[in-house]
């Protein structure tokens, strides 16, 4: 039958409801991350900021409490640890005493 997945129909458990919200939370964060990103930033900051708008996406997607939507939620929240983590190690790595002693060696 086409249109029907090969182990059957598949019920995500989205009311309209929580598909609206569903919908609503993920323009949101689309449109923050999208503000987030487009200026000139450091890459430490954009991904410490994407990592916690991730997880509070989770959070989000979480309160919809829908079986198709919570499956999500760990792994979300898992990448914006992951992220937010990232960015602290790129930081740290950018502001290093190792690295600005290259930067002086560099022009001397």
């Amino acid at each position: 039958m086409p249109g029907v997945p090969p182990f059957g129909p598949v019920d995500s458990g989205l009311r309209t409801e929580n598909m609206l919200t569903f919908i609503a939370f993920t323009l949101a964060f689309l449109f923050v991350a999208w503000l987030v990103i487009h200026p000139v930033r450091p890459v430490g900051f954009n991904l410490v900021v994407l990592g916690i708008l991730v997880t509070i996406l989770s959070i989000g997607y979480g309160m919809i409490a829908a079986p198709g939507v919570m499956m999500a939620v760990p792994s979300l929240t898992k990448i914006g640890f992951l992220l937010v983590l990232g960015g602290l190690t790129s930081v740290l790595l950018a502001t290093s005493p190792a690295k600005q002693e290259r930067r002086e060696a560099d022009y001397e």
